[in-house]
């Protein structure tokens, strides 16, 4: 007999949830922690992406110049992590995103690959993109606004309860069942709170159970509370096997330590890629150590936005770290001409 729980108030191995109870009963019962063998089987369903020598250029027009928003870009994002796309303002943050997702203008040429599971093709089916700028009709309640939502973009084939079973469980994964009857809101009408229309505009995307979710600075204009639980909800998302990458400016030291990669950019070229928590020592070896008690993503920025020649000429040394920090499928973690002369 085998009976799977996903939580139980019964564990006795601790951290909760995930149990797998096999045999039948007495001393020959063996109990496994099945958590790592259900991420692995959701990672491996999921959407590998990667990006190869991306440039994107916008023509020169009239007498203007050719003008580089980003050049030379190489990096990879794992199903079951969450990416954040970090720079100063102006370095190309949304263009990456835009790029990624096919979403660039007609009016740029975007040259280098990007392949979905090692394949070149449209990211249409399975992707979903929340803008920056929330679209939401304020006259509407949050449940309302889902339920007609998933009654546009699921199946006909689909029961009114099945598609209510879908809204709820989606209020709940999303945690909004304390706004979930109440109007979102408007400039003339008092609703919901930015952080909770913020995860409604989540909520709308993942109706259809997208494998990749592009998010485009979710925690713009939230107080750090109301960033952090957006930030957490997502990271939840991605360990169900979704790809999840965002772009975010700024975000406070407890929402960048929810965050699993890190693609650091300036003036559209990379400065970091890898694991986010190894970013910090990264800059340390490039000479630009972070003091204590200082919000990692500010050291980051103001290291680029003043001394960005001193770090671009040290990174040379220091690119190394990026490399092996974790292997992509495609054996593709490479960040620039220098490193790849290493390797």
């Amino acid at each position: 007999m085998e009976i799977e729980a996903a939580t139980s108030s019964n564990n006795t191995g601790g951290g909760g949830g995930g149990w797998v109870y096999t045999g039948g009963s007495g001393s020959n019962n063996s109990i496994h922690h099945c958590d790592k063998a259900v991420s692995r089987s959701r990672r491996e369903r999921g959407t590998h992406l990667v990006w190869e020598d991306l440039n994107v250029v916008l023509p020169k027009f009239g007498h203007g110049p050719t003008r580089w928003l980003l050049r030379g870009l190489h990096g990879h994002a794992e199903p079951g992590r969450i990416m954040a796309i970090m720079g100063p303002s102006g370095s190309g943050k949304s263009t990456l995103l835009d790029a990624l997702a096919g979403r660039l203008s007609r009016k740029v040429i975007m040259t280098g690959n990007v392949l979905f599971n090692g394949k070149k093709r449209k990211a249409d089916c399975g992707v979903a993109y929340v803008t920056q700028e929330d679209v939401l009709l304020g006259t509407l309640t949050v449940r309302e606004t889902i339920t007609y939502s998933a009654n546009l973009r699921l199946p006909s084939s689909m029961s009114k309860e099945e598609v209510q079973d879908v809204v709820e469980g989606i209020i709940i994964e999303m945690g909004l069942q304390d706004c979930a009857d109440r109007l979102i809101g408007n400039w003339h009408m008092r609703g919901v709170s930015g952080g909770e229309k913020k995860r409604l505009s989540v909520a709308l995307e993942i109706l259809t159970k997208p494998h990749l979710l592009f998010l485009d600075e979710p925690t713009s204009g939230l107080d750090s509370a109301s960033a952090f639980f957006v930030v957490q909800t997502l990271r939840n998302i991605s360990r169900d096997g979704r790809t999840v990458i965002s772009s975010i400016h700024q975000p406070s030291g407890e929402v960048f330590a929810l965050f699993d990669d890190l693609f650091l950019l300036s003036s559209g070229e990379t400065v970091y890629f890898g694991e986010a928590k190894m970013a910090v020592e990264f800059f340390a070896e490039a000479g630009f150590p972070c003091p204590r008690k200082r919000n990692p993503s500010d050291h980051f920025l103001r290291c680029i936005n003043s001394d960005f020649d001193a770090v671009t000429a040290t990174l040379k040394g220091s690119q190394r770290i990026c490399v092996f920090i974790f292997p992509t499928p495609h054996n593709l973690v490479f960040l620039s001409s220098s490193s790849r002369q290493q390797y």
